[in-house]
């Protein structure tokens, strides 16, 4: 026994000694100004710096405050670091679990597994392998000592279900984020500003991997089954994304953060562009999004191509599009951004219709529309099945059914295309017996 309290207090005074434990014999303190301040300051900016880059965004420091991007209340930027630092603390607190479930097996101290934490951001963020380390130094960045995580022996998270853990986290991760970021069928319910609200929000995120907050959950959970049943189990979260920022509006609608412009503009950008200081990235992945990339093989001129592809995009029922013409303006840019993979799909309208991603249930059915009406053409009459869009058979019938009609809406070698025009045509022949 006396092994075992000589070993324990060695710990404690290595902790003490690497700066990685706090003790607070006034409580939780009044002063302003604690010692440790300027220290935790800089583990801060070592975190927000390695995040920036994680999210492909350009570290900025002024005035001592390490920032992201060029502004530092753009609220696009700081949506992409929220987001880049939840997959970060996903990779940590997984890892964490891994860990955690590896302690309960053994049932021994664990301590020993704590490392002294350096202040500079190459040991904050890029300390790998699977363990408790790699949790307990991103936790550091937002004042948590390393004990937070490690600290487990006989507490109550030693003797739960390991599967119970983890479909506590799991479940709070995945509400966190759709409270935060929204999903496909509802929008974000606040909007991350600035440095702060993005901090705070990590930090939230974070708390749903300490144990603290685990065995609270859990709880919770009996003590409301206990009282009111299982229809009292409809309850909030004790960790809720509403607090992280403002109430998010349309006007705060994360966008694809503008990157500086170029120098000397490309010339797809300066014609078919009404935001004439877009990059060359962003043009590029506007057109990806009108499936440009699914055309390489048609030989046409990339100018034709893409005066093509705009004019399917304008003439597609339910685009947001206002204006005529080859120019995309802003509105158009992000109407077609909402989905940049256009999977089988050869233009926006095929996307739109038969490849949405924010309306999967509805591609088949409307596939296996438009194969039915294709069989009302002369080429389409041996059609058999639904084949699928990226189906040769299929294309080959488009492209018969369109010499049949005589349509030019496309130019010829895009004649495998299906488009409004040729849905309106085919429309018009009588249905077979």
């Amino acid at each position: 026994m006396r092994s075992v309290v000589a070993w324990a207090m060695s710990i404690a005074m290595t902790l003490f000694a690497a700066g990685c434990v706090q003790n607070y014999p006034d409580g939780v303190g009044t002063k302003l100004n604690p010692g440790n301040l300027p220290a935790q300051t800089d583990l801060q900016n070592a975190y927000v710096e390695e995040i920036c880059q994680q999210a492909g965004l350009q570290p900025t420091a002024s005035n001592g405050v390490t920032s992201c991007g060029s502004s530092p209340y753009d609220a696009g930027t700081w949506w992409l670091f929220v987001q880049a630092g939840m997959n970060d603390i996903d990779q940590r607190c997984d890892s964490y679990l891994v860990w955690l479930d590896d302690a309960q097996r053994s049932r021994e101290p664990v301590l020993d597994e704590l490392s002294q934490l350096s202040t500079t951001a190459q040991t904050i963020m890029r300390s790998t392998g699977v363990g408790a380390n790699p949790i307990t130094i991103v936790g550091a960045a937002f004042g948590l000592a390393s004990g937070t995580f490690t600290n487990v022996y006989s507490r109550m998270i030693i003797t739960m279900p390991h599967s119970t853990i983890q479909a506590v986290v799991l479940s709070r991760q995945k509400e966190y984020r759709e409270q935060l970021i929204g999903n496909s069928t509802n929008r974000p319910q606040v909007a991350i500003v600035n440095r702060p609200a993005a901090l705070y929000a990590l930090r939230s995120y974070l708390r749903l991997c300490m144990p603290m907050t685990i065995e609270t959950e859990i709880n919770n959970t009996i003590a409301t089954f206990e009282r009111n049943g299982a229809d009292g189990l409809e309850k909030d979260s004790l960790i809720s994304a509403q607090s992280a920022g403002v109430p998010f509006t349309p006007a705060s609608k994360p966008q694809k953060p503008i990157r500086a412009p170029v120098a000397s503009p490309p010339p797809v950008v300066v014609q078919f562009f009404a935001e004439k200081t877009l990059s060359q990235e962003e043009a590029d992945f506007t057109l990806g999004g009108l499936c440009i990339e699914n055309n390489k093989g048609t030989e046409l001129p990339q100018r034709d191509l893409i005066k093509a592809l705009i004019a399917i995009y304008r003439a597609t029922p339910g685009s947001p599009s206002t204006t005529s013409g080859d120019t995309i303006s802003r509105n158009d840019r992000l109407a077609i951004n909402k989905q940049s993979n256009c999977g089988a799909a050869r233009n926006y309208f095929e996307k739109f219709t038969y490849a949405n991603t924010a309306q999967p249930g509805n591609n088949a059915f409307n596939l296996a529309a438009f194969t039915d009406l294709l069989k009302r053409s002369q080429a389409g009459r041996d059609l058999s099945g639904s084949p699928a869009l990226d189906s040769q058979v299929l294309r080959d019938k488009i492209r018969a059914a369109r010499v049949e009609l005589s349509l030019t809406d496309v130019p010829s070698p895009m004649s495998s295309h299906v488009t409004p025009a040729l849905i309106t045509a085919l429309k018009k022949l009588p249905k077979p017996n």
